[in-house]
């Protein structure tokens, strides 16, 4: 009589059959569900992305955009105010950024992968995600230096080399030649350098505060003071300037770094140099150049705390000194911009 059924040993062989299946199997059937998520993540950025643009187009049927406008995502939802019209779930955490051209960056992940483009790029990059998730920085295209910690995006000038003197040309709209400059700050927590020109916007002469912007009487009474605010010359300044498409307009407040004025100036283009930022600098030949014919000087927006009637400037032998905020007949105006050293 036959006795049905397996022995022990084919029963062994079996098992050990299908440990080896299941050893070939399961990685194969995990790196399919790996990459179906992926897949299936990367549909979901391609999603903001588009959806990035939509908000781009509905804005140029409102007069457009005036800056770039970021949006975050943490925990799957979108915080603060921005918020993008997505269909389907959000990433885990992430930024989207829609500059004010239609370009589109992102830097989204999901607790598995990480997804970014930068706004030069048409294609995502995905990598697995290991704790952070960043943009992609290069440097910024509208300027060009011979510098390498102005063109590293990630490496930042010292001190010791701003003031002897980096050169930056700045292509400041489309329509002009490069402009010169020289670095007066480079801020790594904000990713922004501040610039001052190497010589004055143009070669007029023109008061920090005039009595008819003052509001006290007419040119030659000398009744303006400080407590106002280098109107006059900012006036001069921001009309110069406007035109300076490629360096983002601010709405800022300017406090005087010698405590005698609050002002507010709205979508300029740039500033004047202070006070407290000329003398951090030890005056330096490349700060005062170009002076050597009218203007012969230039003005700090500093207010002297002393005298009334008094501002401080930088003049042709790089002395810094007060005069009568009046003088309309020795003295420009010389930008300060301030930009991102890199773009994402």
């Amino acid at each position: 009589m036959k006795k049905k059924g397996f022995t022990l040993i084919e029963l062994l062989a079996v098992i050990v059959i299908l440990a080896i299946i299941a050893l070939i199997a399961v990685p194969v059937i995990m790196n399919i569900i790996s990459s179906a998520r992926e897949s299936a993540f990367e549909d979901t950025a391609y999603g903001l992305i588009d959806a990035g643009e939509m908000y781009y187009a509905s804005s140029l049927l409102e007069n457009g955009m005036t800056s770039d406008v970021e949006f975050t995502i943490e925990d799957g939802k979108f915080v603060g105010e921005n918020k993008l019209d997505v269909k389907g779930s959000l990433p885990t955490n992430g930024k989207i950024t829609v500059t004010k051209d239609g370009k589109v960056a992102i830097a989204v992940n999901n607790g598995a992968h990480c997804v970014t483009k930068a706004t030069s790029e048409s294609a995502i990059t995905t990598v697995k995600y290991e704790g952070s998730c960043e943009y992609k920085k290069a440097a910024n295209p509208i300027i060009t230096s011979t510098e390498a910690c102005i063109t590293n995006a990630n490496e930042t000038c010292s001190e010791d080399a701003i003031k002897a003197g980096i050169a930056v040309n700045v292509k400041v709209n489309e329509k002009e030649e490069a402009k010169t400059f020289y670095v007066v700050k480079d801020d790594a927590t904000t990713n922004t350098l501040t610039l001052i020109m190497d010589r004055n916007v143009d070669e007029e002469t023109v008061a920090w505060i005039s009595e008819k912007d003052y509001g006290c009487g007419e040119a030659g009474t000398e009744c303006s003071t400080n407590e106002k605010g280098p109107i006059t010359a900012l006036n001069y300044l921001e009309s110069k300037t406007s035109s300076w498409t490629n360096i983002p307009a601010k709405t800022y407040t300017l406090a005087d770094d010698q405590g005698k004025y609050t002002i507010g100036r709205t979508d300029v283009r740039a500033r004047m140099l202070t006070k407290t930022e000329a003398l951090s600098l030890g005056c330096p030949v490349w700060l005062y150049e170009n002076l050597s014919n009218p203007p012969y000087g230039f003005w700090l927006s500093s207010a002297d705390a002393i005298i009334a009637y008094g501002a401080w400037f930088v003049d042709s032998g790089g002395l810094v000194d007060s005069v009568f905020v009046t003088y309309g007949f020795h003295c420009g105006v010389r930008p300060v911009i301030e930009i991102s050293k890199s773009i994402i």
